[in-house]
């Protein structure tokens, strides 16, 4: 009978110290990568793999960082996605914003042709 106290005792510090592994919360993601997938959230593009998603928008601040001109780097992620036209230049936007924001402002304006804009009646 001497044994069973601490026999149980050991049980039970055991099973607390497994519940409060289990239950306790994950370590937090980086804000940036947070605030990156929830922009492109709320333009509705759904992010499948957020991991995979992360590193394509460094592979686009990659292509900036190569000199390669806005529509270079646009075709080439809608070549690799399946982002519309208008959901790559988001993404592209975004992108720099988040991770490369040296690029913000300075980049060319060789994408314009890509985006559809008004319609003018004269």
């Amino acid at each position: 009978m001497n044994g069973r106290p601490a026999k149980w005792s050991t049980v039970c510090a055991a099973l607390l110290s497994a519940a409060a592994l289990l239950s306790a919360a994950p370590a937090s993601a980086d804000p940036t990568d947070d605030a990156f997938v929830a922009a492109l959230a709320k333009e509705g593009i759904a992010v499948a793999d957020r991991n995979t998603t992360i590193a394509l928008a460094h592979t686009v601040c990659a292509g900036f960082d190569k000199n390669n001109k806005s529509s270079i780097v646009a075709m080439k992620l809608m070549k690799d996605t399946d982002l519309s036209l208008k959901q790559s230049g988001y993404f592209v936007g975004v992108s720099i914003a988040a991770y490369c924001p040296q690029y913000i402002g300075l980049t060319d304006n060789s994408a314009n042709w890509l985006y559809p804009g008004p319609v003018y009646v004269g």
